[in-house]
């Protein structure tokens, strides 16, 4: 049986907590096996935009590489957030099966009325000098958003950046020290970062092959 097919059963459930928790909860099933196109099932996704087919975020592929699953059953309630600004508290849940990792629940509550009314509620708080409490700060943050391919392309620039020596100037080494911190990252789990890569070091994509398979075998 295929892991999409054993994830079949576990449809009903996501049904169920979007229908008990409401309009404002995006719940997501992901599909562990298939990173690119993990989102099986979704339900409310226009509070996020995402949509069946769509890749893990980066927060999901870290989760699946630290390997979290294995000591916990879930996370809950870190910040998610889109790059329009709308803001959530996430929650995953770990789909396993004889200590074998099928998929993730994922449940987005999109809090952006209630920050909001927060915001005014503070302001009025602040205007009566009445001093407040700082929040506890989220253990994760997620970008909701950041699947699309701009999000490879960004870390991949900045990771060139902190390098502080042009492309053209690097050696072989340093690309392939550049290369290996990439691969740490999980950027070449995404779909064209093979050739991004190449266009930001000025080397072609073969090359970009031969320094993964040197940096894999070791």
């Amino acid at each position: 049986m295929s892991n999409r097919s054993r994830l079949e059963r576990y449809l009903p459930i996501a049904a169920f907590l979007s229908a008990v928790c409401g309009k404002h909860y995006e719940v997501i099933l992901h599909d562990v096996s298939d990173p690119e196109a993990s989102v099986v099932a979704i339900f409310n996704g226009h509070l996020s935009g995402r949509k069946v087919g769509d890749p893990m975020t980066e927060l999901a592929r870290s989760l699946v590489r630290e390997e979290i699953y294995r000591h916990q059953d879930f996370i809950a309630n870190y910040e998610g957030r889109t790059r329009s600004g709308k803001r959530f508290v996430s929650s995953t849940y770990f789909i396993k099966e004889e200590g074998v990792l099928l998929g993730l629940i994922c449940v987005n509550h999109d809090v952006s009325d209630l920050t909001a009314m927060a915001s005014h509620l503070q302001n009025l708080l602040s205007a009566f000098s009445v001093p407040g409490q700082a929040p506890a700060q989220p253990p994760y943050t997620e970008e909701l958003d950041d699947s699309i391919p701009e999000l490879s392309t960004t870390l991949i620039h900045n990771t060139v950046l902190r390098q502080g020596v042009p492309a053209g100037r690097m050696t072989s080494g340093e690309k392939e020290a550049l290369i290996e911190a990439l691969e740490r990252q999980g950027v070449f789990s995404t779909k064209g970062a093979v050739g991004q890569v190449a266009r930001e070091l000025e080397i072609s994509e073969p090359t970009v092959y031969r320094y993964l398979r040197r940096i894999r075998s070791r």
